[in-house]
């Protein structure tokens, strides 16, 4: 249940990561722009990124470790 829960937010942050960056417009990734910052939505990007992350910590925390028999076998 722990996997899959950790599979499940992993996929969310790359959805996030991925429509963020593809439904930017060209224009908006100009860093001397004072509203490139808004338009870009960089804040939504690294949430992703923390999201992915932390779907990762789920899923390794629950694997077993090497040499480990599983508990499911």
């Amino acid at each position: 249940m722990k996997r899959t829960i950790g599979l499940l937010i992993t996929t969310i942050g790359i959805l996030i990561v991925g429509g963020y960056i593809a439904f930017t417009p060209n224009h908006a990734y100009n860093p001397g722009d004072s509203v490139s910052g808004i338009d870009a939505s960089a804040g939504i990007v690294y949430a992703g990124f923390i999201t992915f992350g932390l779907g990762m910590v789920t899923f390794i925390s629950s694997l077993p470790y090497a040499g480990e028999k599983s508990k499911n076998a």
